[in-house]
């Protein structure tokens, strides 16, 4: 019998030195997991979880340092990487209410619209940019 460890564990993706975690796992819970499989902070810097807002429009994405000595600026990245989704006709409408917070060590983007461009989901879209811009 699988422990809930090893459960969760087969559902964490990772790539690089970010892994992402199954939709709405909360980041206390992400990053004690994270302490308790030993996993070391040279090898991994970040996390990345979406959550589905209950009872609020759209919908969120979480990024988390979990290694506070390596990596970017949590928040200064995500902005940037807003500004350059302005540049694309196609992704600007859906992203100007965008509402980043946070600061060096985790940023959380909300408001995301649940749309689709290009038959994927922008919380998709914006995830998949986020982890190959930390990939390393």
């Amino acid at each position: 019998m699988a422990t809930e460890n090893t459960k969760k564990q087969d559902q964490v993706k990772l790539y690089g030195k970010v892994a992402k975690f199954p939709k709405n796992t909360k980041a206390k819970k992400a990053f004690n997991f994270l302490e308790n499989i030993h996993i070391p902070k040279k090898k991994l810097w970040y996390f990345i979880i979406e959550r589905e807002l209950v009872n609020e429009e759209g919908e969120e994405l979480q990024i988390i340092k979990y290694n506070n000595k390596q990596g970017i600026n949590c928040a200064k990245f995500v902005e940037s990487l807003k500004s350059h989704y302005n540049n694309d006709p196609e992704m600007s409408t859906h992203i100007e209410n965008l509402v980043i917070e946070g600061n060096s060590q985790f940023s959380i983007i909300k408001n995301i619209p649940n749309v689709e461009i290009g038959g994927k989901k922008l919380i998709s879209i914006i995830t998949e940019d986020l982890i190959k811009l930390l990939y390393k």
